[in-house]
């Protein structure tokens, strides 16, 4: 081997000894580090935290309890009354919810007869003095109510959402309720 062969070789090694020792020194603070973060984690205990299971736990009840629950709407899913509860004129809630009740809607006051809008099981009647309805049959029909006859009973049906109005007149500052 001549000289400059063996000076190459020696360049070449001491660049080696130089990079692997620079290599090493930066390496060894982040070997530190990972052996310490391994035992940090070998100590590490999970679910140790009572009081964040109880809170699972409460949290995961009520939500088996939400999923059990069953919402179904009878026959009509788009009723506007099955999530809005109206009020009458005076603020009081109309309940309507029992299509089996009798209720009258509306009454017609016509030149000659008077009509009254029904509504009983479901089903709107326009019925006259003298037409039968759930077991009775109606005796009289006026502004404010339907009166019907079942066997010996009389029953008076006011008009739904029927406000009681007051008339004040201007002179003499009385209150006539009618």
């Amino acid at each position: 081997m001549n000289n400059r062969n063996k000076t190459i070789w020696v360049i070449l090694v001491l660049l080696s000894v130089i990079s692997i020792s620079a290599a090493g020194i930066k390496l060894y603070p982040m070997n530190e580090k990972w052996e310490s973060a391994k035992i940090r984690a070998e100590k590490l205990q999970f679910g140790t935290d009572k009081q964040l299971e109880s809170v699972i736990d409460f949290l995961e009840k009520r939500l088996q309890e939400r999923n059990a629950f069953n919402f179904t709407l009878a026959k009509e899913p788009l009723r506007l009354t099955n999530v809005l509860y109206l009020t009458d004129a005076q603020g009081r809630m109309l309940r309507y919810r029992n299509t089996n009740k009798l209720r009258v809607t509306h009454i017609i006051d016509g030149t000659s007869t008077q009509y009254a809008g029904i509504q009983y099981r479901g089903e709107n009647y326009t019925v006259v003095i003298g037409d039968s309805i759930a077991g009775g049959e109606i005796v009289w029909i006026d502004g404010d109510e339907v009166v019907i006859i079942k066997g010996e009973a009389e029953y008076h049906y006011p008009v739904a959402g029927l406000a009681e109005e007051e008339n004040v007149t201007m002179e003499t500052n009385s209150r006539n309720e009618f």
